[in-house]
């Protein structure tokens, strides 16, 4: 074989070759897997709140870095009511409970919520002073509770494009 068909045939196995990614911190930083007991990494958790008496949006991204699916039983936000999932099919939103909506992410996979494909809706209850949090309760009873980013009113959520900029 000559020495320009070995180079191609090198060039065509690394280009074929599965990029890995590891999972991101809310901060954008590397989470080490050993650091995450469940294998769940909530990397972001946003609410925009509605505007005009609009109910507000939440969305989660979730990397599971475990060895087996997990499912989203209930999810839960300070200072809001229980959310619904809205979900798009067809160019027409779904209305589901959280658990109907059978929300479940495969192992070493993600879970990512976005105005065009499936987001959380719920209505402000109660006046909630300083930090909120929202909480994820999973199928095998683990229960990840975060820090919300609460964005202004009809803003957009947080990008998770990492330093490539958000194309919702």
């Amino acid at each position: 074989m000559s020495n320009q068909a070995c180079f191609l045939s090198l060039l065509l196995f690394i280009a074929a070759t599965p990029v890995v990614a590891a999972p991101m911190g809310a901060a954008g930083g590397i989470v080490p897997h050993e650091a995450v007991l469940s294998g769940l990494v909530v990397e972001h958790a946003d609410i925009v709140p509605g505007t005009q008496n609009a109910p507000a949006r939440a969305y989660l991204t979730i990397y599971n870095a475990g060895t087996a699916g997990k499912r989203i039983m209930a999810i839960s936000a300070d200072g809001f009511s229980a959310p619904i999932v809205k979900r798009r099919d067809a160019g027409m939103y779904e209305t589901l409970t959280v658990a109907d909506a059978f929300l479940v992410i495969p192992r070493q996979a993600e879970l990512y919520m976005a105005t065009d494909s499936f987001f959380l809706e719920m209505d402000e209850t109660l006046d909630v002073a300083g930090e909120r949090m929202m909480s994820a309760t999973f199928d095998d009873g683990n229960i990840l509770t975060v820090p919300v980013k609460l964005h202004p009113p009809g803003g957009v959520r947080t990008s998770h494009h990492h330093g490539i900029g958000d194309f919702e």
